[in-house]
């Protein structure tokens, strides 16, 4: 009948109608939605500033300023010796990715140097009269002394940033040549620097013994003295440890407060010793180590050191006292000398001093008060303090350096260790934010969280801060700088919350997904596949109707 087809068709309209919402609903609004809401968080990065550093060179200014003492020479012969350095300093060396460039200045010396040099019998006293008049970080002084000075014989280094060289009759160039090759060779150490900064960029080249030996840059050193007695028993031993890191230790300390920080400790081991068997010495009745050996004395002792519960590397110096049936105990070379000192240094770990002291009379009561040389042991720890922290810098047999004194670290060695762990931190920090962001383009589902992506922009700021820095001559600050970028761009690669979905892969997601969707999304599928073709053969039917 009319009217139940009508009825009929009006149910099947309903039918594939509410099929069709329930499709647009799921389709259009349901699948985006669920979408948006599980997708994983990442934060947008500076994708192409980090790549962008990969091409940045790193120029460092360097501020140089002759200052001329000897009488015969004219302001003439300065404007040569003026353009001959700037000649031979020229910052044509614009191959690497760092470069130096140097400013250049060279005048006569005021008359009241000129007239005080005569007062100056020492060369201590030389070196800080300069050091008064002239010092400023980042920028050398170059003092051209008369020929008849009795202080300066030869070219000498001070411990501040003054070198002093007899001028003399001395050919202009010849002059020119040294002040270059002293500047680019241990002032500045380009070469040095440029290695360095490519090997913590990554570059597989060969390392030196001394970047083997010294550790890298952290924010914090701890420091642990320890006295090893095998036999209190019968030795009784004051090493006035806490007298000895004041007087010799807290100049260094205190001069590096700025950069990091020592936290200084100390102890005592008894009843423990080097359990490596030393070789008995027939000719001289005592008992020696030789080089082979040394390695060997290490780790066990090292495990009666204690725990170590913080961050910070750890530098052991041990002050050992052999027991009386190893004594007395010496360190040999190959050659079979004797080591002066008696102590060996472990790249990256510490040192250890072998102290023979002496043996007890006959019929004293035990234990017998012995003291241990701590003027001697403090001076080979710190020798080794400076090479373990990279401040050792060698020089030519040519050039006269003057003792270090109390002040332990030159201030001119301080300007380069500053500007080479201000390129060491850079190099790293780019290449830490490099794998970063390769990782996290590599991987999808990794999640970056907004966190992350500031401490990425402040480690980017850091390092740009650091060049500018760098190029103006500041590098105490461009160094400061560096450290931030180093600590904001290993805090964002050692992110936990980067393992979060690290591990949870597209098949899991299927498992998870299939039986939650697959029941829901036949029948409504099947619905719409329904009303589409219904919605086909009404049309089809209206122009028949026509």
């Amino acid at each position: 009948m009319p009217g139940e087809e009508a009825s009929e068709e009006k149910d099947k309209s309903i039918q594939h109608t509410a099929a069709l919402s329930f499709g647009f609903i799921c389709l259009i609004i349901g699948i985006p939605l669920w979408w948006k809401t599980t997708e994983v968080y990442r934060v947008n990065l500076p994708y192409s500033d980090i790549a962008d550093l990969s091409n940045t060179k790193f120029q460092f200014t360097i501020d140089i300023d002759v200052v001329n003492l000897e009488k015969s020479w004219t302001d003439k012969d300065l404007t040569d010796l003026s353009k001959l350095l700037k000649a031979n300093l020229a910052d044509d060396r614009k191959v690497g990715a760092i470069f130096p460039k140097y400013r250049v200045a060279v005048r006569q010396a005021a008359e009241k140097q000129s007239s005080d040099l005569t007062s100056l019998k020492t060369l201590a006293a030389l070196d800080d009269y300069f050091h008064g008049e002239e010092s400023s970080v980042n920028k050398y002084l170059i003092v051209l002394m008369p020929v008849n000075n009795a202080v300066v014989k030869q070219t000498t280094i001070g411990n501040y940033r003054a070198v002093y060289l007899p001028a003399g009759k001395r050919d202009l160039k010849t002059v020119s040549a040294e002040v270059t090759e002293i500047l680019h060779s241990v002032l500045v150490r380009e070469d040095a620097l440029l290695k360095s900064f490519q090997n913590f960029l990554g570059a597989r080249e060969p390392k030196d013994k001394a970047s083997m030996r010294s550790l890298s840059y952290h924010q914090g050193y701890d420091i642990l003295f320890t006295l090893v007695n095998p036999q209190p028993d019968i030795l009784d031993i004051d090493w006035s440890i806490k007298e000895a890191v004041e007087a010799y230790l807290s100049p260094m300390v205190k001069q590096l407060s700025d950069y990091i920080n020592l936290d200084i400790k100390s102890q005592m081991l008894f009843f423990t010793g080097l359990r490596r068997k030393p070789h008995k010495d027939k000719k001289n009745s005592g008992f020696y180590y030789e080089e082979t050996d040394l390695p060997h004395t290490i780790n066990p002792l090292e495990a009666n050191l204690g725990s170590h519960a913080s961050n910070n590397p750890m530098l052991n110096f041990i002050v050992y006292v052999p027991s009386r049936d190893q004594h007395p105990l010496h360190i040999v070379l190959k050659n079979g000398e004797k080591v002066k000192t008696n102590s060996f240094l472990s790249p990256q770990w510490g040192g250890i001093v072998v102290q023979n002291l002496p043996s007890p009379p006959p019929n004293s009561s035990l234990p017998v008060k012995v003291a241990v040389d701590m003027k001697t042991v403090m001076e080979v720890f710190l020798t080794q303090l400076r090479l373990l922290m990279d401040f050792n810098i060698q020089v030519k047999k040519e050039l006269q350096v003057r003792e270090v004194g109390n002040d332990v670290i030159r201030e001119w060695e301080l300007d380069n260790w500053l500007r080479k762990k201000c390129l060491e931190n850079l190099a790293t920090s780019i290449s830490t934010l490099q794998s970063l962001t390769a990782l996290l383009e590599g991987i999808s589902n990794i999640v970056i969280q907004d966190d992350i992506g500031q401490q990425v922009e402040n480690a980017v700021t850091g390092i740009k801060e650091a060049h500018r820095h760098l190029s103006s001559g500041q590098i105490a600050r461009a160094f400061t700088q560096s450290r931030k970028a180093l600590a904001s761009s290993e805090k964002a690669f050692f992110d936990p919350s980067l393992l979060e979905l690290l591990y949870f892969p597209e098949d899991q997601k299927f498992a998870i997904y299939i039986p939650l969707f697959l029941p829901i999304g036949l029948p409504i599928l099947g619905s719409l596949f329904k009303a589409i073709k219904w919605i086909k053969t009404k049309r089809k039917q209206k122009p028949k109707t026509e």
